[in-house]
Order: C-alpha cells, then structure tokens, then sequence
C-alpha cells in the first residue's frame, strides 16, 4: 500500500521527492510529476515531433520509470537539478526506444510493400489445407497429455529446451524424448492422411 508523505505543508526537494518515491510514496511520484511533466512533456514534443497523445505516454513511460527505478538512483551531489538531470535521461531514452521503434516499423512496412501480390489460393488447395489442419487438431487429441503438452509448449509456443522442462517441471531428456515422439506420432498421422488422398 502507497505511504502517504509526511508534513503535507512543508516543500520536499526533488532528491527528497525521489527518495520517497524508493519506499512507495505515491503522493511525492505525483508531485515530482506536477513539477517536471510540463518541461518533459514539452522535450519530447520537440524530440520527436509526436501528437500530443504519443508524447502524453511518453511522459508516463517517463514517471513509469522513476517510480520502479527510484531506488537505484544515485546521485553525484545533493542538488536538485541531479534529480531533473536524471529525468530527461529517462525521456531521451524513452525518445530513443520510440524513434528506434517508428524506423521499425518502417521498415517492415517497405519489405511487405515489396513483396509480390499473391493470388488467392484455389478452391481444392483451402480444402486440402484445412483438412490437413484437421488432421493435426486430431493427431493432438490423440497424444497423451504428456506428449500434447510438450509438443504445444516446445513447437507452437516456441519455448526453448530449458524453458519447457522447468515449465513442464520434467528432465531435459524426458522433455526431448516427449517432444521427439510427439513429432514422430504427428508426422506419421500427416503422411498417412496426405497417402489417403
């Protein structure tokens, strides 16, 4: 639960402000955002040339930041201006994240605009698809948990080796072998439908 800050009368400095913010005081994070959010608001605008609604959330990346980053905060001296220094750090970086961001999706937007138009597929070709597709959904129903699980863990949602077996809490090794005879079994199943045809 938030502390609430003491001496609600008396002026707090920023250095002051941020340590409160380290033991979970809300009230000094929203004063350190009714001191600083305008300035920071107006440095982004300028950063990146963004509407008014981007540079609102980059702002409150910006006190995102400072209210779980708070408590590594260490400063060279005890002005204030250590504390303001930091701030526009955090706002650069967010600037920096966003532009990176933005060239991003640039670029995948020209490679996508590069590929050739498609034609839609033929008829028989979505019903061949989709009753390979079936198969599959019927190949997993007919594994055993341990072999659906691994097989959907490792090859639909793409955890790595480690990352399966400590969510499946099983070895390493009992994790290949279930995924290797889970391929196995599906892949027999797939050839033996696409022989039926």
């Amino acid at each position: 639960m938030p502390m609430v800050s003491p001496n609600p009368g008396t002026e707090r400095s920023d250095l002051a402000l941020l340590s409160a913010c380290a033991e979970g005081d809300a009230e000094a994070l929203l004063e350190l955002h009714r001191r600083h959010a305008d300035r920071l608001h107006r440095y982004l605008a300028r950063a990146l040339g963004l509407r008014s609604g981007d540079v609102e959330d980059g702002v409150q990346q910006v006190f995102l930041v400072v209210w779980t980053r708070a408590g590594a905060f260490r400063p060279r001296s005890h002005a204030s201006d250590e504390v303001r220094a930091w701030l526009f750090g955090i706002a650069t970086n967010v600037a920096r994240e966003h532009r990176r961001r933005r060239v991003r999706r640039l670029r995948a937007i020209e490679q996508l605009s590069a590929l050739p138009l498609l034609r839609p597929p033929r008829i028989d070709d979505q019903l061949s698809q989709r009753q390979l597709v079936q198969r599959a959904i019927d190949g997993l129903d007919e594994l055993s948990d341990p072999l659906r699980e691994t097989y959907l863990i490792c090859d639909v949602e793409g955890l790595s080796g480690p990352e399966a077996a400590r969510a499946l809490g099983v070895r390493p090794g009992t994790l290949r072998r279930r995924l290797h005879e889970a391929r196995r079994r599906l892949r027999a199943l797939l050839v033996e439908g696409l022989a039926d045809e």
